[in-house]
């Protein structure tokens, strides 16, 4: 019962009871609820967590005041709640709470409604109305606005966007004694925690600094919301109590509650690679440079390796990461690549190396992150267990913190970047510099990461643009990044770099204008430093380039080589045509057609880690020579990188000259001798490697069709027409790809431009120029601009619409699902065993196939797939109906989904 000497401030709820079970207090007072998350706050600082205490030393702010000042910060997170129209959306009528008003009305999100709060309170302070910051004399008040409002941001922004300052409506849910209650509050919360304003805050220079670190502490806040929303440390309390009362009952379920957070390793400290490695027993000359490598300088360093398929890049990144972790140039990794198989080949590479970076009791975590992972048996055992319990929802738009905390430790995507070490895309990374929700998070995940990118070559011009954002960011933070490549571009080289010195503040770094291969790119405090390496032996090779103009021909030269008794690869570069070759090796009927098999991306996912684990067996490193035999792999881009294949024999269509070397790399990629058995020492005992490349007949003065018919889908995918006549060019002139000899000249030629193209292509390689500069632009106007801090503003994109923009260009993909109809009418997924039965069913195809194939299907009835919708919160997917064992006219496991009737 709510007696006289009961503060205004303690009439209002800040969350509500949702259980069903009804044990708690029917609410939590909103003062409280602040005070659990400023509690969480000031043992984070306490803790040091994030090493939060260097940041808050950047800003300014003495040892002693830190906690204090995260405190107070963090308790004013909520006080849009404050506002009688929010309190209209729970009703207690026995309550000795507030009573409700009828001429206030909450429209906005209680963020924006606490930044237009304290704003007016701000405002009524500068004019001497109220003493909530004691000790700052009335006329310099005003000179702490810049710099309080950067620091409100950050606090009322707490669901992982800022604070809407834009919208007029707030004032319409506030009345004068929700103002009056809030500013005692304030003034309650600067007894409990007194603190000193930084009078660098004042300053240009430091409201600058204050909006740089900014995403740093929006990202420690909205954690801190979400572990101080939890309900099973945090039980609700109806019953006001002196605010100094309550703190020490805040504090100690806060020091609970912090555990949850995953501890820090002691790390271990580096003696040599066979830590790590142990299988390893000479090191290749890129691992040897890599333990060699002086990382003495203060800073962020970033480290470009560019070398042959084979040269053990990764091994050799992993010797840099782990003396990086050594020597406290980093706490943790995070491993990023182009797509959901090349990280699922890392994760289990890295999962037998990860823990020796740490201490041999440590228990550090390894996580993937994409939207696969959930099928991944070792990765669902790595998950952090939390009790889902309730999520309250007081209004469309304006959801607890609660259901977000439970959102994140669901989400792997993002507890992955928290987990010490972490395997994912690239993509994960990126939307921590996009105006994606809760990209502060992410950004606090990486600060104390090494990030080790591989295969960055594979990228467009948007997710360049959106990558020398990353590392501007990173350096930024002080974050250390090592970059893989095979074939990296000098221009992309020089961006990266520039990029990442932009973001460090180092001095303007001297690029040379010629780079040798292999080749190692090393910036830091110190400057950078390049320099050529050799390379191992084994990887050294030549492979012979031979024409084929005709399907004929190709198909001829397969025949011979499965007579042999050998084994060969055609990799084309579209679905279509992929099975459009399986077709015809089946209909033909001159090869066993269990000795024949397809592989692209338009498989249910179940199906294609079959062909995946079916491919490797048949072309593995490991695999048996009578499983090699007489086989035939008919397959897309799939198999250009991640998988470990060995082929004797490769066709391959003509593509850019870097996805062409990528290519041969699968072709005798291990030593072997003449029978096929894996030796350790060279030579390789086969015939000599030849590439054979389906490209039109050389035509120096080519037309605009010049690709002709057979590979008219190869324009397509490949719209730069004058970078794929330039790689026939050089490669007809070279005969060959020696490498590391040519491998520069090869890459620089074609995509610097070193040769002039046909008038008719080099319009049509404009145009592709142009798209990429449009697409730099697009990426440039959705990345984040540190220097505006954590703020609306901070991107030409509204922070709001997450769908409105991606961290990929390429054209939006959907989730067609496989399912058949039981004998209720009820769709049941075509993997019926296991986890994750309709993920398992699921193929991602283009938006624009869809359209055009989806008449081929039979699909459910609309009310059906609404229902199949909504159980499975996919808005947009849909589904397709097959026969309880995944067949039709349309889908097979042998073809996958081919939008047409097929017959074998």
């Amino acid at each position: 019962m709510t007696t006289l000497s009961t503060p205004d401030f303690l009439r209002y709820w800040g969350k509500t009871n949702k259980s069903e079970n009804n044990k708690n207090d029917p609410y939590h007072l909103l003062a409280f609820h602040c005070l659990d998350v400023a509690a969480c706050g000031y043992f984070i600082v306490k803790n040091n967590i994030f090493n939060i205490n260097n940041m808050l030393q950047k800003c300014g702010i003495a040892d002693r005041d830190g906690a204090n000042w995260i405190a107070w910060l963090f308790a004013t997170h909520d006080i849009g709640k404050f506002a009688r129209g929010f309190q209209k959306f729970a009703l207690f009528p026995d309550a000795p709470l507030v009573p409700p008003v009828s001429n206030v009305s909450a429209i906005e999100r209680h963020d924006t409604l606490g930044f237009y709060l304290w704003n007016k309170i701000f405002e009524n302070w500068c004019n001497n109305s109220n003493d909530f910051i004691p000790g700052i004399e009335q006329e310099t008040r005003i000179k702490f606005e810049t710099a309080l409002t950067i620091w409100m941001s950050v606090s009322t922004g707490h669901h992982g966007i800022p604070p809407d300052t834009l919208k007029n409506g707030s004032s319409l849910a506030f009345n004068t004694e929700d103002i009056a209650a809030a500013t005692h509050y304030l003034e309650a919360l600067n007894q409990l925690f007194p603190f000193t304003l930084v009078q660098e805050w004042q300053k240009k220079a430091g409201k600058k600094n204050l909006r740089q670190q900014s995403w740093f502490f929006a990202g420690v806040m909205t954690l801190a919301d979400w572990i101080g929303s939890d309900e099973t440390h945090f039980p609700l309390i109806s019953s006001p109590m002196p605010l100094k009362d309550y703190w020490p009952l805040a504090c100690e379920k806060a020091q609970r509650a912090i555990l949850t957070l995953p501890s820090l390793s002691e790390r271990s400290l580096y003696q040599g690679h066979q830590t790590l490695f142990p299988f390893i027993k000479t090191l290749t000359p890129l691992q040897q440079q890599a333990t060699m490598l002086d990382i003495s300088a203060a800073g962020p360093q970033l480290i470009i390796m560019e070398d042959v398929t084979g040269a053990g890049k990764t091994e050799a990144a992993m010797i840099l990461v782990h003396r990086l972790i050594s020597a406290s140039k980093g706490k943790g990794l995070y491993v990023g690549l182009p797509t959901m198989a090349t990280a699922n080949a890392m994760y289990t590479r890295l999962a037998k190396a990860y823990r020796a970076l740490f201490a041999e009791e440590a228990r550090p975590s390894l996580v993937l992150a994409h939207g696969g992972r959930e099928m991944s048996a070792s990765f669902r055992q790595s998950v952090w267990q939390r009790d889902e319990g309730s999520a309250e929802n007081y209004t469309q738009g304006d959801a607890s913190a609660l259901a977000e905390c439970h959102a994140w430790f669901a989400d792997s995507r993002k507890k992955a970047l928290l987990a010490e070490v972490g395997v994912g895309t690239l993509d994960q990374l990126l939307m921590a510099v996009m105006p994606f929700r809760h990209q502060s998070l992410r950004l606090l995940g990486i600060q104390e990461k090494i990030l080790l990118l591989d295969e960055v070559h594979a990228y467009d011009g948007y997710m360049v643009k959106l990558l020398e954002g990353l590392l501007r960011f990173h350096a930024a933070q002080g974050g250390s990044a090592i970059i893989l490549s095979a074939t990296l571009p000098a221009a992309l080289r020089e961006k990266l770099l520039n990029a990442f010195n932009d973001g460090a503040g180092f001095a303007a770094p001297e690029i040379g204008e010629e780079a040798d291969y292999p080749w190692l790119s090393h910036l830091s405090s110190a400057g950078l430093t390049e320099q050529p390496l050799t390379t191992r032996p084994e990887v050294q090779r030549t492979v012979t380039i031979n024409w084929l103009q005709t399907r004929s021909h190709a198909l001829d030269i397969i025949y011979q080589v499965v007579e042999s008794g050998g084994c060969i690869c055609w990799i084309r570069n579209t679905v279509d045509e992929a099975m459009e070759v399986f077709q015809q090796l089946l209909n033909e009927g001159k090869i066993p057609a269990q000795n024949i098999l397809l592989f692209h991306s338009r498989f249910a996912f179940a199906d294609r880690m079959a062909i995946e684990e079916k491919t490797l067996n048949w072309f593995g490193k490991d695999a048996l020579v009578s499983e090699r035999r007489g086989k035939v792999l008919i397959a897309t881009q799939v198999v250009e990188q991640s998988l470990d294949l060995d082929f004797d024999w490769m066709i391959s269509d003509l593509a850019p000259i870097d996805l062409l070397i990528q290519r041969a790399g699968r072709l005798q990629r291990h030593t072997r001798n003449a029978q096929g058995e894996c030796k350790n020492t060279l030579p390789d005992e086969r015939h000599a490697p030849i590439l054979h490349i389906l490209a039109p007949e050389w035509q120096p003065h080519a037309e605009q069709d010049w690709l002709g018919e057979e590979l008219r889908g190869t324009g397509f995918v490949y719209p730069d027409h004058a970078c794929l006549w330039r790689t026939q060019a050089l490669l007809r002139a070279s005969g060959e790809i020696r490498m590391p000899e040519n491998a520069r000249m090869l890459v620089d030629g074609v995509y610097e431009q070193k040769i002039a193209a046909p008038e008719n292509l080099q319009s049509i390689a404009d145009m592709a120029f142009g798209k990429i500069l449009s697409q730099r632009s697009v990426a440039a106007q959705n990345l984040l601009q540190r220097d505006k801090g954590y703020d609306r503003e901070a991107s030409d994109f509204f922070w709001d619409k997450d769908r409105e923009f991606s961290t990929r260009l390429g054209e939006e993909s959907i989730d067609v699902y496989l399912a058949w109809l039981d004998e209720n009418n009820v769709l049941q997924p075509i993997v019926s065993e296991g986890e994750f039965c309709w993920e398992q069913s699921r193929v991602s195809v283009r938006r624009s196939w869809w359209q055009k194939q989806c008449g081929a299907f039979t699909c459910p009835k609309d009310e059906a797939l609404e229902l199949f919708r909504k159980k499975q919160h996919r808005p947009i997917a849909h589904v397709i109906l097959v026969t309880p064992a995944g067949e039709s006219p349309y889908y097979s496991k042998r073809f996958g989904l081919t939008g047409r009737a097929k017959s074998e």
